[in-house]
């Protein structure tokens, strides 16, 4: 009983905030601002700021609703925030913008899972490509220059256990500080190049030292000393691998589209690092607030 007395007192003294809070009018643009100052009025200076916030997140959510629902394509933006503010105290208006920086926050998340699944559903395709052309595995061996070309050398070895007859090879070349610089390559088939089972061969390609020297800036060709076995050095990348094979009679070929590129594969990664980082720190309206030192 006597709780009972203790907390009536208590609401008689300090009145619940929901009820003594003035509420936005979103009849007309004018009692609108005259509910706004009303509620100006009696709130200090960082309140003030975050009012302001807060009325600047739900035009926003107007501009983005009414781009994304026809049946809003009429009405004007400060029209679709006076009437969702009708009738709405501070606390409330907090709440409605808190649920819009949620929402885009959640939006943001969504459109860049959506960007990794294509690139991931890519990566899987040509991860799984690779491990069955990887039985002809290569390695870059050297580069040289020999009578005034470019020439690549890679060993293939056949790890599987059976003959192979069908394949198809790269051999290339790129910038380890560029992905934009310099990448070339020469596909083809080998003819008459038959691997047994564990078997290697040095297979090469030549470029024109003239062409390669004005397609590779970041390169350092005036460095090298040929034979050249330490790429990373003169900035050198070397892109040898398997496109194509014949394996217990099924044919497996990794197409150029198909192959995730070294800039799609820093995306992917740069995805990843972003993804995370926003699943780590799920906004509200207050961060939105500049902190004054």
């Amino acid at each position: 009983m006597k709780w009972n007395r203790y907390l009536l007192l208590i609401l008689i003294v300090f009145p619940v905030l929901g009820f003594s809070q003035d509420s936005f009018k979103g009849g007309s643009k004018e009692k609108f601002e005259e509910s706004k100052q009303k509620i100006v009025a009696s709130l200090d200076a960082a309140e003030k700021e975050k009012l302001e916030i807060a009325l600047r997140v739900l035009a926003m959510s107007a501009i983005y609703d009414r781009d994304h629902e026809s049946a809003l394509k009429k009405q004007s933006f400060d029209e679709l925030v006076r009437k969702r503010l009708n009738g709405k105290n501070l606390q409330e208006t907090y709440e409605l913008a808190n649920q819009y920086v949620k929402a885009d926050h959640q939006r943001k998340i969504d459109k860049l899972e959506k960007e990794m699944s294509v690139l991931d559903a890519k990566k899987k395709k040509s991860e799984a490509l690779k491990a069955k052309l990887s039985v002809l595995k290569a390695k870059p061996l050297r580069v040289d220059s020999i009578n005034g070309a470019l020439v690549i050398f890679c060993a293939f070895t056949n790890e599987s256990d059976q003959v192979l007859n069908t394949y198809e090879t790269v051999i290339g070349y790129g910038s380890t500080a560029d992905i934009n610089d310099g990448w070339s390559g020469i596909k083809g088939l080998v003819d008459g190049a038959v691997f047994a089972p564990k078997e290697t061969k040095i297979l090469s390609s030549s470029f024109s030292f003239g062409t390669v020297k004005e397609n590779a800036d970041v390169i350092k060709w005036k460095e090298m000393k040929f034979p050249v076995t330490n790429f990373v050095d003169y900035n050198l990348a070397m892109d040898c691998y398997t496109s194509m094979l014949v394996l217990n009679g099924v044919k497996y070929e990794l197409k150029n589209e198909e192959r995730l590129s070294q800039q799609e594969e820093e995306e992917l990664s740069k995805y990843r690092s972003t993804l995370d980082q926003l699943k780590s720190n799920i906004p509200v309206l207050d961060d939105l607030i500049v902190k004054k030192p």
